[in-house]
């Protein structure tokens, strides 16, 4: 018997909160399993201090689709459900997104294994307790909470990417294209412009914007030269004319408080 740790009447104003508050989607098909998960949720101690924001679903495709067209911050799924097995969401999920936390609830212990190869962040047994399931939802806001602040998530048109800032060498708009470079070499192409991120990159210490067509992670520049930077990862970067002086006054200076610190 759970002992609920607040009445049910709970009042969201999700609008305020939309920013602030767990996002989770749950599956499973068992009603009764249902309401026990959102009665929990319902009275969780958020650490951001805001109510969790779910979306409930009773079958594995409705998840899938909801998935391409919404942002979660967790899923709690069920394992044994006809059609597809949780297992089967799973992995179907891990296809496109290999980011996102998942809770497995099940009855039984036998598709813990099966869970690990899918990512699983935690594997809870039914019946939930209130002090597991809690602890398992404050790891994953500590976790969102870091990723948030050290990461920038972005949406391709094959899948959902979260990338560490320290891993950005830097930004290029080609074309309406904002290309992402990394620094184990890969790419990742968002369409849009490359001003719709300067306000986030430039507010950090470490990227430098030197081109209409460039903004730099200073961290990651080997070498620079009179008219370029030239990156950790090969390529060199041109340095607007109009901003030459500025940009390697900055660059200087950048260097020195990285001695400094």
């Amino acid at each position: 018997m759970i002992d609920y740790c607040c009445e049910m009447s709970v009042v969201y104003s999700f609008v305020s909160c939309y920013n602030k508050c767990m996002r989770v989607a749950i599956c499973d098909d068992d009603k009764r399993q249902l309401n026990t998960i959102t009665q929990l949720l319902d009275c969780y101690p958020s650490p951001v201090g805001s109510p969790v924001r779910y979306d409930v679903f009773n079958n594995g495709l409705d998840l899938i689709q909801a998935i391409e067209v919404r942002n979660y911050d967790v899923l709690l799924l069920d394992i044994l459900m006809p059609q597809l097995s949780g297992i089967d969401i799973a992995r179907d999920i891990r296809r496109t997104n290999d980011q996102l936390p998942i809770v497995f609830l099940t009855t039984s212990p036998e598709f813990a294994v099966e869970s690990y190869r899918v990512q699983a962040f935690d594997y809870l047994l039914k019946p939930i307790k209130q002090s597991d399931f809690y602890g398992t939802l404050d790891r994953i806001s500590a976790l969102h909470k870091n990723n948030l602040v050290n990461s920038i998530t972005i949406h391709t048109s094959k899948a959902v990417y979260v990338l560490p800032f320290s891993q950005i060498v830097f930004l290029e708009i080609v074309n309406r294209t904002v290309m992402f470079h990394l620094m184990d070499g890969s790419v990742k192409e968002v369409a849009g412009r490359l001003s719709d991120y300067e306000e986030t990159f430039l507010e950090r210490r470490e990227f430098l914007k030197i081109h209409r067509s460039y903004i730099i992670n200073m961290d990651m520049m080997k070498t620079l030269d009179t008219k370029s930077f030239v990156a950790l990862t090969g390529q060199r970067l041109p340095i607007s004319r109009n901003l030459l002086h500025s940009v390697r006054e900055k660059y200087t200076e950048y260097l020195h408080a990285a001695i400094r610190n």
